[in-house]
């Protein structure tokens, strides 16, 4: 079992750029904030959403494009690091004008209407490796 003690070196709140995309706009936030490890919530309103699915008999992620206005009912992530580069990891519940949910991985082309999130800084530095069991790249904790 992989636990280890992590302190809060900071929270921020940011306001999501509208038209930006929203995995590509958290990453450079925690760039910019030097963020090696943290926790995130989202919420707020996406133009169109790329979420996938991920096969575990297949390893691989299948993608879902959902070409309308939703509402990110729900987002939750962290940030790590794999091989030097910072990797936002994000989930989100979607939902539609007819109140149907939509839930996966957060993908990118993801574009935002409008966003919110609240970032908590960790430290120590978290790390992703491949996993071979699941061929993910998983927390190594």
């Amino acid at each position: 079992m992989g636990i280890e003690k992590y302190e809060c070196t900071g929270e921020y709140m940011y306001s999501i750029p509208h038209n930006s995309d929203l995995l590509s706009s958290l990453k450079v936030a925690a760039e910019r904030l030097g963020i090696g490890a943290g926790v995130f919530t989202v919420i707020g309103a996406l133009k169109k959403a790329v979420i996938h699915y991920y096969v575990q008999e297949k390893k691989q992620y299948h993608k879902i494009l959902l070409e309308t206005p939703l509402e990110i009912a729900s987002g939750i992530g962290n940030i790590a690091i794999k091989e030097g580069e910072t990797i936002v990891h994000c989930h989100v519940v979607l939902a539609d004008k007819e109140g149907r949910c939509f839930g996966g991985h957060l993908g990118e082309g993801s574009i935002v209407f409008a966003g919110e999130a609240y970032i908590r800084a960790l430290d120590p530095k978290i790390i992703r490796k491949y996993d071979e069991t699941t061929g993910l790249n998983l927390l190594s904790i």
